[in-house]
């Protein structure tokens, strides 16, 4: 059978190994924790080799109105037969009425653009160990806040998603609060990912960069939204070198909904 007629099934936590091998081979970090999570609440999508392992694979998350795309992998010795293609049309069809958006690579970027895909702006990656500037500090999350934070996600993101920010809080090391604002330091392969960043105005998105990064003390990963290039540039200025940009995509051009000017950061470009 023609590698590109080969069936695509889905993919669960069983399938964790092989997704990491596959991602391995195209030169992407074994993030184990970042696929266990998506492969736990999104809804996978994979071909299988014929040599063995997977040949292409992809994750939609689906919350509330909105579908982010992620993890589109195809093996290098596969790649360029229509794999991409094949695993992106059923992840479109399972997301059925819902906003969907990805963060492309530009290698990527060309085959979303064919399937309907508009771009609307993107986040740069910081990478480095934070040299603090003596500015406010956002404090950790005490009981008293809990709710407050799932009330601001939610006027963030234009819905709530209760399920799956009970999941992220429950992965974080670090979690800080301001007055208006919340951010996530996750651990991933002794690296700390800052994100969601979100915050009613810059200075309180620094002061919870500035909390999270002095707690976790140690190397930081940071996508910030490109509609934020002065908090990208304060990011460069504190030892965070740009480590390249992810446009993000929307299909058909959709507005996604909620308030953008909140969102400085997502938890990951995978998940948004």
């Amino acid at each position: 059978m023609p590698i590109a007629d080969l069936p695509v099934r889905p993919l669960g936590p069983a399938d964790l190994s092989a997704c990491l091998e596959l991602a391995a081979g195209r030169g992407w970090p074994r993030e184990r924790r970042k696929w266990a999570i998506l492969l736990e609440t999104g809804r996978g999508f994979g071909v299988d080799a014929p040599d063995g392992g997977l040949a292409a694979t992809a994750i939609l998350t689906t919350t509330g109105p909105v579908a982010t795309v992620s993890m589109v992998v195809v093996a290098q010795r596969y790649g360029r037969q229509g794999l991409g293609g094949r695993v992106m049309r059923h992840v479109l069809a399972a997301a059925g009425d819902a906003v969907v958006s990805l963060h492309a690579t530009e290698t990527g970027r060309p085959l979303y653009e064919s399937m309907g895909f508009v771009l609307d702006g993107g986040c740069t990656d910081h990478r480095g160990r934070f040299d603090g500037d003596g500015g406010p500090v956002s404090r950790p999350i005490g009981p008293a806040d809990v709710a407050r934070v799932y009330e601001l996600d939610a006027e963030a993101k234009g819905f709530a998603r209760p399920q799956l920010l009970d999941r992220l809080l429950f992965e974080a090391e670090h979690v800080h609060v301001t007055g208006h604002g919340y951010a996530l330091g996750t651990v991933h392969d002794g690296i700390t990912m800052i994100g969601p960043v979100v915050a009613a105005d810059e200075e309180q998105a620094r002061a919870l960069v500035r909390g999270v990064a002095l707690a976790a003390d140690g190397n930081l990963r940071l996508a910030v939204d490109d509609r934020a290039p002065a908090l990208s540039a304060w990011c460069r200025d504190r030892g965070l070198a740009v480590h390249g940009p992810a446009p993000r995509l929307v299909l058909g051009g959709k507005p996604l909904p909620g308030k953008a000017g909140m969102r400085f950061s997502p938890y990951s470009q995978a998940l948004g």
